[in-house]
């Protein structure tokens, strides 16, 4: 069977971005432009670690007031932990233009890593039906939402 005219090219080209896609999302380091565009980088992974951070708190507070089963909670917890994950990783995966952007990449990365470490305490203590862990819990991630919001407003 002989391939209709142009078909050949046009899967070439379809496999050669396909490629070219995959090696740019596989890890590779990317710098940022400049110091505002990496600002505005950190502003929005503070802004989607702070909804992660409010959703598993939320969640978390009305199994303890039993207005969520166990289950729901468990999955709502545990999206918002797998929802930061990435949010984490694209933002470790820029280089900081600046020496100042490094402190900020530290300040902010650390955030994350605390909140991300916080929805898995989070999972933890509603998987085991730990009401003083959940308790922790809820305390935890609002505080760490609170300080993502006040940095993310310093930054814009």
């Amino acid at each position: 069977m002989i391939p209709a005219a142009g078909f050949l090219p046009a899967v070439r080209r379809g496999a050669l971005g396909a490629a070219l896609s995959a090696s740019l999302l596989s890890g590779c380091i990317a710098p940022a432009l400049d110091s505002g565009a990496y600002q505005r980088n950190a502003i929005r992974a503070l802004d989607s670690a702070v909804s992660d951070a409010r959703t598993g708190a939320i969640a978390v507070e009305n199994l303890l007031e039993e207005r969520l089963t166990r289950t729901y909670a468990d999955t709502v917890v545990t999206e918002s932990e797998d929802a930061i994950g990435p949010v984490e990783d694209s933002f470790g995966s820029v280089d900081p233009p600046s020496a100042a952007d490094v402190r900020l990449r530290d300040e902010v990365g650390g955030l994350l890593s605390d909140t991300n470490d916080a929805l898995a305490d989070a999972r933890i203590a509603v998987r085991r039906d730990d009401r003083a862990g959940m308790r922790r819990s809820v305390m935890q991630l609002r505080a760490l939402a609170d300080r993502m919001e006040a940095r993310s407003e310093r930054l814009t």
